[in-house]
């Protein structure tokens, strides 16, 4: 997963962009696979809607997700890819705004 912020001088002036890839294992039953992505500052955590992708049984390809953009965080916080179906949860990665 990749997470980019604005160079802004204060986070509730920047954009936090997030954007992933996921792979099924070989040999896999294929399926829908279902996801959001879960947002935490100093006001709480959101979640986005959820997004689905359809993947065909044994696809091992790159699967892009849909590109997360979280405008004016109001503080430094974190960004996690949440999958729901399978169950799966990516480690939530930090983002720092500039002093």
């Amino acid at each position: 997963m990749t997470i980019n912020v604005n160079a802004s001088t204060k986070c509730k002036l920047g954009t936090v962009t997030s954007t992933g890839t996921f792979r099924l294992a070989p040999n896999g039953p294929g399926g829908t696979v279902t996801y959001q992505w879960i947002r935490k500052d100093s006001t709480g955590t959101v979640a986005s809607q959820v997004y689905s992708i359809v993947v065909a049984a044994g696809d091992t390809s790159a699967h892009s997700v849909v590109t997360d953009s979280w405008n004016a965080p109001a503080s430094p916080g974190t960004v996690q890819l949440f999958f729901l179906n399978p169950s799966y949860g990516v480690t939530p990665q930090a983002f720092n705004c500039k002093p």
